[in-house]
């Protein structure tokens, strides 16, 4: 099996969550369902498709232009680092660059994470005011238009080439996007919404809070297609003098029989981690279990209650991945693994690089 170069560092404590989506989601009291790879596959397919609309893409493309009228702010962090497909499906550029994203805007040279109300909102001459995009100068202006929510702002959303990204002139409006943050003194929160055509394409919100000695992110909404909808929800707290820290990331697609992944980690200080992780749904119920200490570990995974594979990892080897039996995986049972292994780096190489920026900045 080919593994992604992204990979390398934690292919073992990955590779197990690629088997948990081999179960999908539903009722925990149903019983379990025969384990599917093929049916995995297009569950995990229909994940990525779920970021795959013009409102999606036009949002994306603008998020630069938007953090320029936001300025230096939380609201500005949340905008850029906007969820895709990048940060569910994996990819070390996914997942680092929206960690650090983040993380920068709270991190403090003097240690500690302090967000505040001054940092989290929006300026008050922009409430209540919907911008639109001038072509000419590449940027978002203040319109008389009506519409934005009073506590907040909203920007138009507007076609974009598929090959090149950049707007479509004439513009093409393609729906709108609302932001509106809430603070503490020791907390922010932004919650972004995307609608086009009456329709919610993506809703989420991310939220911080900190103190000197430590901070939770969360990441909370939902993406959809108009077909598929995709739930994510990643809850990831560390502390900053032992640079340790937990991660509950859980994935949910309603529209797919609720599939779903539930993932919990623990980085202990030195880097070892434990991890527990249960996906279950229409095509089965796979658990994982292991530890992984740098680049040896080892793990369980159990399909429906019963031993299905070992993953064994040594230093400077590839690791051994084996069936029950000792007996090699089949092809489509090795494709649905990569499928869905790519769901788990995302969330997994998320909490290491947002661990990273942190560390450094302290």
């Amino acid at each position: 099996m080919r593994v992604p170069h992204y990979a390398s560092r934690s292919f073992a404590v990955l590779a197990l969550a690629a088997f948990a989506s081999g179960c999908g989601g539903g009722d925990s009291t149903a019983p379990d369902a025969p384990f599917d790879p093929a049916g995995t596959s297009s569950d995990i397919d229909a994940i990525e498709a779920s970021f795959e609309s013009p409102a999606t893409a036009g949002f994306a493309a603008a998020s630069d232009a938007i953090a320029a009228v936001l300025g230096q702010t939380p609201a500005a962090a949340a905008v850029k680092a906007m969820p895709t497909k990048a940060l569910i499906l994996g990819g070390k550029p996914g997942a680092g660059h929206y960690a650090t994203t983040v993380a920068k805007v709270y991190a403090r040279p003097s240690g500690g994470m302090t967000p505040s109300l001054s940092t989290a909102a929006i300026l008050a001459e922009h409430l209540g005011v919907t911008f639109t995009y001038n072509v000419d100068t590449d940027q978002y202006e203040a319109s008389d238009l009506t519409g934005a929510p009073t506590d907040g702002v909203r920007f138009l959303v507007y076609a974009v080439n598929g090959i090149s990204g950049a707007v479509i002139e004439p513009l093409v409006e393609v729906g709108y996007a609302d932001i509106v943050t809430t603070g503490t003194t020791n907390s922010a929160t932004v919650r972004v919404e995307l609608v086009s055509a009456d329709v919610t394409y993506l809703d989420y919100s991310v939220g911080v809070t900190g103190s000197s000695s430590g901070a939770t992110i969360t990441v909370a909404g939902f993406v959809s297609n108009g077909d598929d909808r995709v739930n994510f929800d990643l809850d990831t707290h560390f502390e900053l003098d032992s640079i340790s820290g937990t991660v509950d990331f859980t994935i949910t697609v309603p529209t797919r029989g609720g599939f779903r992944i539930d993932f919990e980690a623990e980085v202990a200080e030195g880097g070892a981690v434990t991890s527990n992780l249960e996906a279950r749904g229409p095509h089965g119920t796979i658990t994982i279990e292991g530890t992984q200490n740098g680049t040896s570990g080892s793990f369980e995974v159990a399909v429906n209650g019963e031993l299905f594979a070992t993953i064994t990892v040594t230093q400077d080897q590839q690791p051994v991945i084996a069936g029950a039996d000792g007996e090699p995986l089949t092809q489509e049972e090795l494709e649905a693994l990569e499928a869905v292994f790519a769901v788990f780096a995302g969330g997994f190489d998320f909490m290491f690089d947002l661990l990273a920026p942190i560390g450094s900045a302290v």
